[in-house]
C-alpha cells in the first residue's frame, strides 16, 4: 500500500521527511524516558539526531514551490509533536 502511494507520487521526498521525523521523534521520546541511559541509548539519540538532520535534507532536496516545503517543514513538526504526546501518553 505504501509502495503504491510512493509509486503514484511526485513527492516522495516529502512523504520521507514526515516518515522521518515521525520515527526520529519517536526514539527521542523512548531516549527521554529511560532513567539510567547506557552507550546503546546514547547511540539511539544520536540516530533520532540523524533522523531529524535526514527529514530536512529530504525536503531541501525536493523539487517542490518553496511554500510547499515551508508547509511540509511546519507539517513534519506537527506530525513530531503529535508523535511525541502519543508516545508519552502510551508510555509515560
Amino acid at each position: 500500500m505504501v509502495q503504491e502511494l510512493l509509486q503514484t507520487t511526485d513527492h516522495k521526498d516529502l512523504l520521507g521527511a514526515y516518515a522521518s521525523s515521525a520515527l526520529a521523534t519517536i526514539v527521542i521520546r523512548y531516549v527521554a524516558s529511560v532513567g539510567h541511559p547506557s552507550i546503546v541509548h546514547v547511540v539511539l539519540a544520536l540516530l533520532a539526531v540523524v533522523g531529524f538532520v535526514t527529514g530536512f535534507l529530504l525536503i531541501a532536496r525536493s523539487s517542490v514551490e518553496p511554500g510547499v516545503k515551508a508547509g511540509t517543514v511546519i507539517g513534519a513538526a506537527v506530525v513530531s509533536g503529535l508523535c511525541f504526546a502519543l508516545v508519552s501518553y502510551i508510555f509515560p
